[in-house]
């Protein structure tokens, strides 16, 4: 199996993925309560888990998946046991300062994937932070964002009404299908801390959205290294 964690490569192995002109990953979560029934990781275990099988299925060009930064920007969550959060300057800070090393060694395609709601806005506000202050350019989605994943969610998942929630069937059933060991489904109902309907979950609906996410991210990736989705998002003056 190639290597596409940035953690195994040797120093020589970073220079030849420069010069492949590698994608790299930066997965960005949170340990926080999710209900009495699922992990403190669910957020963490569900965007990494989508980067590294989309790395995986890449053939063409390198993808590297950086460790996942798994302090997020959670304040909400602090009135329940469990919740590890960053004050937000900080968290910013923390990003900003990943995603600049990162380019420092001449990576030039940066793609942050998001796997809590509470990062959305600092990693969208961050970036523009990115762009004007470190000359930095990168790349941001939430997992649950991608391209046919909201679909998917609203096809299987119709508790959840089409959102991620919090701790309910989405995410319950996420973690049915990615690690099964961790979630108590005895405990699987609804408490405060919890959107949506956790007794709904179910392994295969996990299954369905996280093929879903992994194929649309192969997707957006490839159109990131061939240039296509930087065209598309580029604001250009019309040519009188």
């Amino acid at each position: 199996m190639k290597k596409i964690l940035w953690e195994t490569l040797r120093r020589s192995e970073f220079e030849d993925a420069m010069k492949a002109d590698a994608i790299v990953i930066i997965p960005v979560a949170s340990v926080e309560q999710h209900g009495n029934h699922l992990p403190i990781n669910t957020d963490t275990n569900c965007c990494f888990t989508v980067a590294q099988r989309a790395a995986q299925a890449i053939e063409e060009f390198p993808v590297l998946v950086l460790p996942p930064i798994w302090t997020g920007y959670s304040p909400h969550h602090m009135p329940y046991p469990g919740t590890i959060t960053l004050k937000y300057h900080t968290f910013v800070e923390l990003l900003t300062q990943v995603a600049a090393s990162v380019h420092a060694h001449g990576f030039k395609k940066i793609f942050f994937l998001n796997g809590h709601y509470g990062n959305a806005p600092v990693i969208a506000a961050m970036r523009t932070k990115l762009a004007a202050e470190e000359g930095v350019s990168c790349i941001g989605y939430n997992y649950w964002d991608l391209p046919s994943v909201s679909e998917e969610i609203k096809k299987v998942c119709p508790s959840d009404k089409g959102f991620l929630g919090h701790s309910g069937e989405v995410e319950t059933s996420l973690q049915l299908y990615l690690q099964p060991e961790l979630v108590n489904m005895e405990a699987a109902t609804w408490v405060p801390g919890v959107w949506g309907d956790p007794s709904a979950g179910a392994r295969q609906k996990g299954e369905r959205i996280i093929d879903v996410a992994v194929n649309s991210l192969v997707k957006i990736l490839r159109d990131y290294y061939s240039g296509v989705l930087e065209d598309k998002l580029v604001w250009r003056k019309e040519i009188l």
